[in-house]
This record gives structure tokens, C-alpha cells and sequence, in this order.
């Protein structure tokens, strides 16, 4: 089959002759100006001024809208340092209204009941500017950028900017395993699950010894940051690659920046992973498939057509995926297995061009998953096999079931949570069923939306399995839901403002909505658990005290995983949680004494702790003295440790070390 050459590598036509004005040429003389514009210029023979009675109406003139008068568009909407101007606006309220929040007055609803009215205000103003750029006529790349780059200041650096130190104990936990490895130059063997895909741990430790720092301590707090403005710019080029340059490829990372409510940007594998998955599928549909996602010609999988980059080009991606494949293999347990599940779809839908590229992702990937991290299903391989494949149920009751408890406000946000997951796999239907309409006649993308789905009927993978495959798939759901917006966003700059302006309001207003509503929501929902996941110094100090005084092989224990304790001294020091061996920790007489028998050596006490008691438990407000009371009434714990209201109770007596703990967050 011959490829028809593309428009870059036509052959050049051959060289047509000139036609030429048959009338006779004569030099233009110029009359000296009279100051008014000239308005017609004659075809050939000399110029000079129409008589009064030839001169055209002024119609011709005045038929042009008047900026701001009449029936025009009003005049601010067409200047173009307005979206500039409100971009402005949106960053001085945003940073004006910035304060510190402790979590001591954060309730059940989250970090959003805290907020000040211009911090909230600024959202809406950002997304006004990003959608009057839209509507332009040639959108400029450089405000998109800016306003890009705003929008993840805005909504991932909201908490690092009004809380005190670094969210999420399990990004603690991550610091402590990377300063293993930097201290000892090996994994811990035998210790945790994410140690057998240590590379991100091995990354970061050879991170902090090049630049001569103690601990990543100091890259946790603007990680999410970090980590999450790479997602948007791999989905923006993921956008240019599958769609082209045209709006829809500026608004899918502006749908994927609103509605990642997953908060798994930390400082953790998956996010590099996710980082990285983004930029092997960029290269595979930049450079490896043939037609693309959009374009309404049906593949086959025996006459793949070659991609139209050249061979080199070609040659590199294909190199680059297979290096990201690797890469991926020894860093997160899923990610992997995704892209190689993806390459393999490309592949049976007949659009990617090399058939080998998918085996041999997935390849690596069981290589390591059988050698490297032999350790992980060695005591559990039994377990493993006789899991039941295909158990929805399960997953379905520890992903969103299990997860349905606690106050009304945490409910609140759980179901904001729900609800955006929703709401972008509908408009992402949308824009499915406005391309079909369109004639486009493959399957593929809506196979590629729904596949990261199907991690959810392979492994339940625990409570967050929904959580990752939301995030999975918002990247190529944002894809058809950035061609829906994009259909409003185009048919309202193609209206007349003089004949119909609620109409052309009304288009224009759609994208204004959506991201403004997606981001509201995102910013309710990634703040709903700061009131226990988020910390101040002294929790920070009282952790650190506890750790520091434990003697090797003892215990240091807090009532629930609210508080960072594993960020040093991993595998000398044992931690676990009180709630993976007591049992009922709302009633204090029951609590008292499983402490008393099976206690730690160190008990930290902080305020996160205590919220999240309240919230899930319902315990009263002095549930921490009582505490506090009952124990040191045992006569086996004092109080050793204090610093506003963070305590460390220390045990009289050696603890018992035949406790299990309840283990942490999956990485």
C-alpha cells in the first residue's frame, strides 16, 4: 500500500508561468497626502482622488462593529490586555487572602470552610481569563502558559501555602525510606511492600547525598506542586499529540488540573510514575500510531499504517517508551502494567506501529515483578493465586463503600468526590458521542478511557483502588471532554453579538462553569481530610523527641496513622498504631487497659489524632485529657513530653513487642 506523501513532504509542483495584468503598466505617482486615509487603490494607472460622486458609501467604513457602541461587542471583552488584567486581579486576591490555618480549627468539611472570600474569589477570576484567551480569535500560547502555571499555583499550592509544614504522614514515611537507603546504600529487606520497587526511594536518596542535605525533609512540602504541574504538562502534550493545536488541547489540561481531586501528587512513586506513563504515551501517540485518536478512518491490525514521523524520529520514541517501561518496572507496582495494557489496545485497534512494544513493556515488568520483588509475593503467593480474579464486589465495598462514614461534613466531601468523577466521565461521553456523530468510527477511545477501570477487577489493590483508576484515566477521558467544551467555547465566537448576545453568553458561559465548578470542587475535596492529615511544628517536634529517645527495638506508637513518625530511624525503631491492636479506641476504660498490656515504650498524642477521633468516632471534646488522665493513673505512663498540645507519654516499664501493626498506605 503506498502512503500518500503529507503536506510537509510534498514534492514541490512544477513552476507555473505568471500571469500578468493584460492592460498596459504605467508608474503610480502618489499625490501628496491630504492627511485622510486612503480607502480604495486602483488597479492599474495612476492614483490620485475618486471624485466626489464615485466615492463609495460610508457603509464601507462604518459596517464595521464599533468596539463599546451600539449593537457591538462591548469594548473590554476585545481588548487584549483584559484576560492579562484579570489574570492579575486573580493572583493579588489569591495571595491577599492567604492566612495560616492550624488544624485545630479545621472541621469535618475540610481546609475550604477556612478559607478567605478573596482566595475563594480567585478562582473564578483565573478561569474568566483562561476563557476570554479562548475565545480569541488566535489564542496566545504564552498567556495560556501563565495562566496554566497559575492555575497549579492556585489549586496544589493552596495547603503548602497556609499550613505550617508538610500534609500526609505516608510522604513522611517515604522521606524515612529514602534515608534508609541513603544511610545504608541497600533496601530493608523484609520490612515493607514498597521497598521491592525502590526505585523512586533510591532516586531520592542519591538526590539528598549529591546535594549534601540530611533528609528530603525539605522537598516534601511543594512536592504536590512539583509533581502535579509536570501531570499538566504531560497532559498538555498528550492533548497536541491525539488532538493538535487547537483549543481543546488547552482546555484538556485545564479539565485535568480542575478535576484531580485524588491528592496522589505527593511526594510519593506514584506520582513520579504518573509523570512518566504521561510522557511514554505522548512519545506512542506523537510518534508510534497511524490515524490518530480523532481522525474517523478504521485501522486494522495486519495493514498498520507507518506513522508519518520519520524513521528517526521513530526510532527514538521507540527507544524513550521502552526506557520509560523499565523505569517504571523497579518504581510503582501498577503503572507498568497500565502502559503496557494501553500499548496493547493501541496495538489491537490496529494503530500502533511497532506490535513488539507492548510485550516487551510488559515483559519487564513480570521480570521484576518474578526477581526483584520476590519479596513481596513470596509470603503471600498462596493468597495470590487463590484471590478471586474479578472480585468487583470487594473492591467496590473497601473503594467507596467503607469509605462512607464519619461526621457531615467529611460525608460532604465524599460525595463532592463522587460527584466529580461523575461529572468528567459524562462530559468525556459527551465528547465521544459528539465525535461519532462527527463520523469517527473507531472504539478506541472510549476503550482507552474505561481500561484503567479494569485494575479495579484484576487486584481490589485496597481502599484506593477507585482513587486510581480515576486518576488513570483522567488523562485520556480529558481528551473527548476538552473537544465537548471546545464545541461551545468555538460556537460562541462564531456568533454575531448584535444579534443574539444571551446566546452568545450563554456558549461562552459553559466553559466559565465547568472549571470553575470543577475546581471548587477539587479544592473541597483535596482539603476535606486536612483536619487530620495536616500538622503543625510541635507535632513535627513531638514525633521527633519520641523517636530520638527510643532506644533500638522499642515501640513508639500513636492512637491513629495521623501523624508522622516513620521519617527517621526505619527498621531501629518499631511504630505502629493503636487502633491495629486495641480495638475501640471511643471508649476510654476498654482503651485504658489495652494500652496497659500491650502499650508502647512511647506514646504520641496530637491534636490530628484527636480530630480524627472526633470525626469517624464521635468522641467529646476532652477525650484527649481523659486520655492522658487514665493512663498516667495506671502508673505506667508518665507525661515526658509537651509543646502545645502535642504530648509523648513514656512507659514506666519495657513494653511487650508482640504487637502487630496495622500497616500504613499503600505507595
Amino acid at each position: 500500500m503506498t502512503n500518500l506523501p503529507t503536506r510537509l513532504l510534498r514534492p514541490f509542483r512544477p513552476n507555473r508561468p505568471i500571469r500578468r495584468y493584460p492592460g498596459r503598466n504605467e508608474p503610480v505617482h502618489y499625490p501628496p497626502s491630504s492627511g485622510g486615509p486612503t480607502r480604495y487603490i486602483p488597479a492599474a494607472g495612476k492614483l490620485a482622488p475618486p471624485p466626489e460622486d464615485a466615492r463609495p458609501p460610508r457603509r464601507a467604513v462604518e459596517s464595521q462593529p464599533r468596539l463599546g457602541t451600539g449593537a457591538g461587542r462591548p469594548a473590554f471583552l476585545g481588548d487584549p490586555f483584559f484576560g492579562p488584567a484579570l489574570a492579575g486581579v486573580a493572583l493579588i486576591l489569591w495571595v491577599v487572602g492567604l492566612h495560616p490555618i492550624p488544624p485545630s480549627e479545621i472541621g469535618g468539611m475540610g481546609l475550604v470552610a477556612e478559607l478567605s472570600i478573596p482566595t475563594l474569589l480567585s478562582y473564578p477570576v483565573l478561569v474568566a481569563a483562561v476563557v476570554l484567551e479562548l475565545l480569541r480569535y488566535t489564542p496566545r500560547t504564552w498567556f495560556l502558559s501563565a495562566y496554566t502555571l497559575l492555575g497549579v499555583v492556585f489549586v496544589y499550592g493552596l495547603q503548602p501555602a497556609v499550613e505550617q509544614v508538610a500534609r500526609l504522614p505516608v510522604g513522611w514515611l517515604h522521606v524515612g525510606f529514602a534515608d534508609y537507603i541513603a544511610t545504608h546504600g541497600d533496601i530493608l529487606h523484609n520490612y515493607d511492600a514498597r521497598f521491592s520497587w525502590a526505585g523512586f526511594f533510591s532516586l531520592v536518596a542519591m538526590i539528598t547525598k549529591a546535594a549534601g542535605i540530611p533528609d528530603a525533609v525539605p522537598l516534601l512540602n511543594w512536592a504536590p506542586v512539583v509533581l502535579s504541574g509536570l501531570m499538566v504538562l504531560g497532559v498538555r502534550a498528550l492533548a497536541v499529540s491525539a488532538l493538535g493545536n487547537r483549543r481543546a488541547s488547552w482546555i484538556a489540561p485545564w479539565l485535568f488540573l480542575a478535576a484531580d481531586w485524588t491528592e496522589q501528587d505527593y511526594f510519593s512513586p506514584q506520582a513520579v510514575a504518573m509523570v512518566l506513563l504521561l510522557a511514554a504515551l505522548t512519545l506512542t501517540f506523537r510518534h508510534l500510531i497511524r490515524p490518530r485518536l480523532t481522525e474517523s478512518v478504521k485501522a486494522r491490525l495486519r495493514a498498520r499504517l507507518a506513522p508519518r514521523s520519520s524513521p528517526k524520529a521513530r526510532l527514538v520514541a521507540q527507544g524513550a517508551v521502552v526506557l520509560i517501561g523499565i523505569a517504571l518496572s523497579f518504581t510503582h507496582q501498577l503503572t507498568p502494567f497500565l502502559l503496557g495494557a494501553l500499548l496493547l489496545l493501541l496495538l489491537l485497534f490496529g494503530r500502533l506501529w511497532p506490535a513488539w512494544l507492548p510485550f516487551l513493556v510488559l515483559g519487564a515488568a513480570v521480570v521484576w515483578f518474578s526477581l526483584g520483588a520476590s519479596e513481596f509475593w513470596s509470603g503471600q503467593l498462596i493468597q495470590m493465586i487463590l484471590s478471586p480474579f474479578g472480585d468487583v464486589s470487594s473492591s467496590v465495598d473497601e473503594g467507596i463503600v467503607n469509605r462512607f462514614a464519619g461526621g457531615t461534613g467529611h460525608l460532604i466531601v465524599l460525595v463532592v468526590r463522587v460527584a466529580v468523577t461523575l461529572f468528567v466521565l459524562a462530559l468525556g461521553a459527551a465528547g465521544i458521542w459528539l465525535m461519532r456523530r462527527d463520523a469517527l468510527r473507531s472504539w478506541l477511545l472510549p476503550v482507552l478511557c474505561l481500561a484503567p477501570f479494569g485494575i479495579a477487577v484484576a487486584q481490589p489493590y485496597g481502599g484506593e483502588v477507585f482513587m486510581r483508576c480515576f486518576l488513570y484515566s483522567l488523562p485520556i477521558v480529558a481528551l473527548p471532554a476538552a473537544i465537548a467544551l471546545e464545541r461551545a467555547a468555538t460556537s460562541a465566537r462564531r456568533m454575531r453579538w448584535h444579534n443574539r448576545p444571551g446566546r452568545t453568553i450563554a456558549l461562552a458561559a459553559i466553559p466559565w462553569v465547568v472549571l470553575t465548578g470543577l475546581i471548587a470542587s477539587t479544592v473541597t475535596a483535596r482539603g476535606g481530610n486536612d483536619a487530620y492529615t495536616s500538622f503543625t511544628r510541635s507535632d513535627i517536634a513531638a514525633a521527633t523527641w519520641a523517636v530520638e529517645q527510643a532506644q533500638p527495638g522499642q515501640r513508639v506508637d500513636s492512637l491513629v496513622n495521623s501523624v508522622p513518625l516513620s521519617f527517621m530511624r526505619v527498621g531501629e525503631v518499631s511504630q505502629y498504631e493503636v487502633d491495629g491492636y486495641c480495638t475501640r479506641l471511643d471508649q476510654l476504660d476498654p482503651l485504658v487497659g489495652c494500652i496497659r498490656e500491650s502499650g508502647p515504650d512511647y506514646l504520641v498524642l496530637t491534636g490530628p489524632q484527636l480530630a480524627y477521633l472526633k470525626i469517624f468516632d464521635g468522641v467529646p471534646a476532652d477525650y484527649g485529657d481523659r486520655l492522658v488522665k487514665g493512663l498516667e493513673g495506671t502508673g505506667l505512663y508518665r507525661l515526658a513530653f509537651s509543646d502545645d498540645g502535642s504530648l509523648v507519654l513514656a512507659r514506666t516499664v519495657p513494653a511487650e513487642d508482640n504487637v502487630q501493626g496495622s500497616g500504613g498506605g499503600t505507595g
